[in-house]
């Protein structure tokens, strides 16, 4: 098969830092294909079979997608009213972008996956991001330089809410100590260790942490822990071809048995039907 290569400077005019554009169904790019740069696409309405690095998923109103370099996709099978959004974002401006948000966004883990970050939003999600993304299409036929500055603001936002967030849920009088350490236990080694490097990092016994934690958040230290670790499975599970052990170790479960119950209460299936749900669609279940 054909893959099409596109280039930045094929696409984008001297001083563009990106495009928007809303696309209907008919002009849905049906070429296999992979570019230099970067693309994020919201689907508005409808659905379509995304092909992308040699598989197929359903992309249905709501899809949020952020598609690196290397991917290689297209769209196949839109419904009639299928349209998206399509933000490309030069590879400058998205290093402009990571560099801004320091190393400890962990922008490694959206790069080294092998599926593309995919979000799923809710209706409400959508009728708030919506907006953005007019926005852009307007400002980008009309003004270049405002362009610029929404399309940096619209990529930062959207990789911190959408794509660089473990969805962490904290309450407005959070103190600020409890908001740091929260955030620092969204680093890979930290949540790897577990609650050692809770209380390492904090300086607080074991008893005001449980008490704090059950204020604020809701829930235990060793809750708290384990929410981010699976949250961190279910990404690896969707976008790697890891092993599901290799899986459970890298994310600090020690006990197989326990990470496949935690799984199972927190999404309702089990590790292997999870990634078989998530990862591969079947063309023929396409409208």
């Amino acid at each position: 098969m054909k893959i099409e290569f596109y280039r930045e400077q094929d696409w984008l005019f001297s001083g563009e830092d990106g495009i928007c554009t809303k696309i209907a169904f008919q002009d849905a790019d049906t070429r296999s294909h992979n570019h230099n740069y970067y693309e994020f696409f919201l689907v508005g309405a409808g659905s379509a079979t995304h092909h992308i690095n040699d598989k197929k998923k359903i992309v249905n109103t709501g899809a949020l997608v952020f598609i690196r370099p290397k991917d290689v996709h297209s769209f196949q099978n839109p419904s009639s009213d299928f349209c998206f959004y399509n933000l490309l974002v030069s590879r400058g401006t998205m290093d402009s972008c990571f560099s801004f948000l320091g190393a400890g966004c962990n922008a490694d883990q959206l790069m080294e996956n092998e599926m593309p970050p995919f979000r799923q939003l809710l209706p409400a999600e959508l009728n708030n991001l919506l907006p953005s993304f007019e926005q852009l299409a307007i400002a980008h036929e009309l003004n270049i330089v405002r362009f610029n500055t929404l399309l940096r603001a619209a990529t930062v936002n959207l990789l911190t809410s959408y794509f660089l967030s473990y969805n962490l849920k904290l309450s407005h009088d959070i103190p600020t100590w409890l908001g740091l350490l929260a955030l620092e236990m969204q680093k890979q080694q930290n949540y790897q260790e577990g609650l050692n490097a809770l209380y390492r990092i904090s300086q607080k016994s074991p008893e005001y942490l449980c008490r704090v934690f059950k204020k604020h958040l809701n829930k235990t230290p060793t809750e708290f822990i384990n929410d981010i670790r699976i949250a961190n499975a279910k990404l690896a599970l969707e976008y790697t071809n890891r092993s599901i052990l290799q899986i459970c170790e890298e994310v600090g479960f020690d006990n197989t048995s326990h990470f496949y119950h935690l799984f199972k209460k927190d999404t309702g299936l089990s590790p292997k039907a999870f990634r078989e749900l998530s990862s591969e669609v079947s063309v023929s279940q396409a409208p």
